[in-house]
């Protein structure tokens, strides 16, 4: 009989007969005749290696190549080899025994005389009773041998087991079995391995790596696949030769085929059928039904197969089809988690789909329930909505979707809910109040005061088909919501605290995250306003109700807040102390891992930026920004953009941070926004000034008019500072520095201590151009400690050149400064060295003082380098090359590049030229 196998060899079975006792009682196979396969050279290796041992096991899939494995090795490594393979008819001791002693009788001569003197012995031969006579016959042999008991999973008789069993323990070391399955061997080979007696092919070392796959179905199937299209095939079967074959068959029987995906689609009928027949029907009644049952799953444990088999061994069953190979991949090292390969488990599910749909929808709802209660939220609502009964899924949704941040973090909500028919989400007004709480952080105020309106329209009809914590929870998201929504972002300037406040009362106690929600709320609103100390208040008054809640999202929300204000007010340690405490209650309940972690990121980004740390600030605020796209979260996407603003100016890249600008205005535009989009036109004019466009700077302040008397808050912090820098620009250094003089006044008061350390810089460097340079220096003197109380090491992005002359003052007469982490800082930023600090050191003109960098500079400008390439040569932005530029020509009384070359050169500053 001539058979093809899946995997690509061919196998000749030979019948020659011997008479005895009136019986045909041998059934030789000789090892497979050659045929074009993939050579695995890494396998066939670890065989040779391992071929002087007592015991080969090569176990696998169904259609995985072992055969083919072994076949390659014996030719490659030309050993002499009975290859005995087996079928059902096997399980029969005296059949078994009287197949293998033909074989070995056919291929080796030696032992041909005694064997068939014993087969026409009358009566059935005894497995164990053979062994002394088997091992006598092995004991003269000349050389080793080799015996392949293939197939040998169709062996289920105990007594050919432990005959086979019992021979192993005993054959001499001239004589090696071969043995090849798809199950675990069925007795103990622990003795083997401890004596170092066996090798063990398993199903994971079996499957195909991508770059084999590539080379089975370019070389053996001869098909011209591009990269993608063999990365999908790879991907589809998980590195099953057997769903190659059938797949790459379906394939060359097409031809020219035009799509991937529609040849894999009817392909999978031709795998599910092999496989239903192969594998599944081969199976005892229990494991098929467990199969069946199981396979309908994502992802399962024991304890939901138990739950929806209703078999109490399920770990017994579960360790089987481990063992035996039985498609099973672990998900974890522990082995507590396992899925079906792909392919297999798809088999199964349709299967089940068509033949027994209740079954199937009883059994996804079973799987929902288990693991929503077990608070595994993303896998209970796939398999609530995989079901087909929508109601029973939106019935799961209402009943846990309030813990989707503690669990699955925030953005999944939205995009169950959005699986929900309008018509059913229309008729649950809790529902639509999550949905509402999802929308919350992305600006679409105008949604929820939509749904909150329609369903106060029809309060009666939506609020009674609930009832008890259901209803109660109904009522208080609705309390919340439309006390909120009116504060949340449209006026926060011009909250109505006391309506939160007493909204906060109304909650009930069953929910007072809620209330906790309000009173965070309440502080964003403070902070918005510029008031740190009240916002801070909020927030020790939500903390009762946030602590005393189960809910980790709004204690994770309310150490991010916390540590804002703290930071705001300049208190850095005990910002990072804060975060700190939220990350160790995250790892103590083991959610090391957890989407929670991201809601923190943003406050350390500014904290690794205010240290100076611009690769890990650039780092926290991308996940943070990743996170907040996610999440739809808006203010958190735009903040990460103005962080990365300034992380991009103290880098010297204007162009970039004009960029970030440039993106957050992109994701604010069309939202109810207003004055987060005037926060950013600030953040925009003061990019232009860097970038050397004043006229764009004076247009905006013109229109803008803005006036000291106007209220208080980040936004008008913002565009002080930008008009500010346009006086200061354009000339008006006394109006910039009254400005600048009444804005300190305003942040003091309030304890915005890192706005003022942002004004007293900037001060600093408009009394130094209003020759006030005693002035100048006092107020840096301030600004330097502070940032040594709190561990600021800010970068001075546009700072450094304003105040290089006020540094290059006090390093030179106070060299203790140079001691301070943020002076150092401060020098680095406005090019200054330890060596221009030193009067020693710096070359003494007729025009003046020029530092070691300015005299560089001057050197590089002579060579005829532009600004930029000077900048890069230099390792500094392109502005405080011009504010050096303007020092230079300052201190040889010129005009030019031209004046200023002529004037260094007849100093001889320029050394030979």
């Amino acid at each position: 009989m001539r058979l093809v196998r899946t995997d690509g060899t061919v196998q000749v079975t030979i019948r020659n007969g011997i008479e005895g006792n009136g019986l045909i009682a041998t059934k030789l196979q000789v090892p497979p005749v050659k045929a074009k396969m993939l050579p695995r050279e890494h396998l066939v290796r670890r065989l040779s290696e391992g071929k002087d041992h007592r015991l080969i096991v090569v176990t696998g899939l169904a259609g995985s190549g072992k055969t083919s494995l072994v076949s390659q090795w014996v030719g490659l490594d030309k050993l002499p080899t009975v290859w005995y393979s087996l079928d059902t008819s096997d399980n029969e001791s005296d059949l078994f025994f009287r197949y293998l002693l033909t074989a070995l009788a056919d291929v080796n001569p030696g032992l041909a005389g005694p064997i068939r003197s014993l087969l026409a012995l009358p009566g059935p031969l005894a497995g164990k009773e053979l062994v002394p006579f088997l091992i006598e016959q092995f004991v003269h042999l000349p050389r080793d041998f080799y015996i392949v008991l293939d197939d040998y999973h169709l062996i289920r008789s105990k007594e050919v087991h432990d005959a086979v069993s019992y021979l192993l323990e005993r054959v001499p070391s001239k004589v090696h079995v071969v043995i090849v399955s798809r199950y675990a061997v069925p007795f103990s080979l622990g003795h083997f391995r401890v004596r170092n007696q066996i090798v063990e092919i398993s199903a994971s070392d079996m499957r195909f790596t991508e770059e084999e796959t590539t080379r089975f179905l370019r070389e053996i199937m001869a098909l011209d696949l591009s990269n993608d299209e063999v990365h999908r095939l790879a991907d589809h079967t998980e590195g099953w030769a057997g769903g190659l074959q059938l797949f790459g068959l379906s394939l060359k029987k097409k031809g020219n085929f035009r799509d991937l995906g529609d040849i894999l689609a009817m392909a999978r009928q031709e795998t599910a059928d092999y496989l239903v027949d192969e594998v599944v029907e081969a199976q005892p009644g229990k494991i098929k039904s467990f199969l069946r049952i199981t396979a309908l799953l994502g992802r399962f444990n024991t304890d939901l197969c138990r739950e929806v088999t209703g078999l109490p061994d399920a770990a017994e069953i579960l360790d089987h089809l481990y063992r035996n190979n039985l498609f099973l991949i672990p998900l974890d090292e522990e082995q507590v988690w396992y899925r079906y390969h792909h392919l297999f488990s798809e088999a199964l599910r349709k299967g089940v789909q068509l033949s027994s749909p209740e079954v199937y929808r009883d059994i996804q709802r079973k799987a929902a329930l288990w693991f929503a209660a077990n608070g595994y939220l993303e896998d209970a609502f796939r398999h609530a909505f995989s079901s087909g009964d929508l109601e029973f899924a939106a019935d799961l949704l209402e009943d846990y979707l309030l813990y989707i941040p503690d669990c699955t973090g925030y953005s999944s909500g939205l995009r169950w809910i959005a699986k929900v028919p309008y018509e059913i989400l229309n008729r649950r007004a809790l529902l639509r109040l999550h949905d509402c709480g999802q929308k919350v952080e992305s600006f679409r105020l105008a949604e929820i005061e939509e749904i909150l309106r329609d369903i106060e329209e029809r309060r009666p009809e939506v609020f009674d088909r609930y009832e008890g914590r259901k209803k109660t929870l109904c009522l208080d998201l609705f309390t919340y919501f439309r006390t909120v929504i009116p504060y949340y972002y449209r006026d926060p300037e011009n909250a109505d605290v006391e309506r939160l406040n007493e909204a906060c009362k109304v909650i009930s106690s069953e929910n007072r995250q809620f209330a906790g929600y309000i009173g965070i709320c309440i502080a964003m609103g403070q902070l918005i306003r510029g008031n740190p100390v009240m916002a801070g208040e909020a927030l020790r008054e939500a903390s009762t109700a946030i602590f005393s809640s189960e809910s980790l999202w709004a204690r994770m929300l309310w150490f991010r807040y916390s540590a804002m204000v703290e930071g705001t007010q300049g208190h850095l340690h005990r910002s990072e102390a804060l975060l700190k405490e939220a990350l160790e209650m995250l790892d103590r309940r083991g959610l090391s891992e957890s989407p929670l972690k991201s809601s923190l990121y943003l406050p350390m980004a500014w904290i690794a930026y205010y240290r100076n740390d611009l690769h890990g600030a650039q780092e926290y605020v991308v996940s943070a920004m990743a996170f907040g796209e996610q999440a739809t979260f808006v203010r958190d996407v735009v903040d990460g953009w103005l962080l990365l603003l300034l992380i991009r100016l103290a880098r010297g890249e204007p162009e970039e941070a004009a960029r970030s600008v440039q993106k957050a205005r992109e994701v604010v535009r069309g939202l109810d926004a207003s004055d987060t989009v005037a926060s950013l036109d600030a953040w925009i004019i003061r990019i232009s000034m860097v970038k050397g466009d004043l006229k764009a700077a004076m247009r905006w302040a013109d229109q803008r008019k803005l006036s000291m008397d106007e209220p208080f808050s980040n936004r008008f912090l913002h565009e002080c500072l930008a008009n500010v820098e346009v006086l200061h620009r354009q000339g008006f250094h006394e109006k910039a520095a009254g400005m600048l003089q009444e804005l300190r006044g305003l942040c003091s008061d309030r304890n915005l201590m890192v706005a003022v350390f942002d004004i007293d810089l900037f001060y600093a460097g408009v009394l130094h151009a209003l020759n006030d340079h005693e002035g100048a220096v006092a107020v840096m003197e301030r600004a330097v400690a502070f940032a040594d109380s709190e561990g600021f090491v800010k970068p001075m992005w546009d700072y450094g050149p304003l105040i290089a002359p006020i540094v290059l003052e006090m390093a030179g007469s106070r060299p203790e400064k140079q001691t301070s982490l943020f002076f150092q800082v401060l020098m680095e930023s406005c090019g200054i060295t330890r060596e221009d600090a030193s009067p020693l050191n710096r070359p003494a003109t007729r025009a003046g003082d020029l530092t070691s960098r300015e005299i560089e500079i001057l050197k590089l400008m002579a060579a005829g380098y532009k600004n930029q390439e000077i900048a890069e040569k230099a390792f500094v932005s392109l502005p405080t090359i011009k504010t050096h530029n303007r020092h230079i020509f300052d201190k040889l009384d010129v005009k030019t590049r031209t004046q200023a070359i002529k004037r260094a050169r007849e100093l001889k500053l320029l050394g030979g030229q």
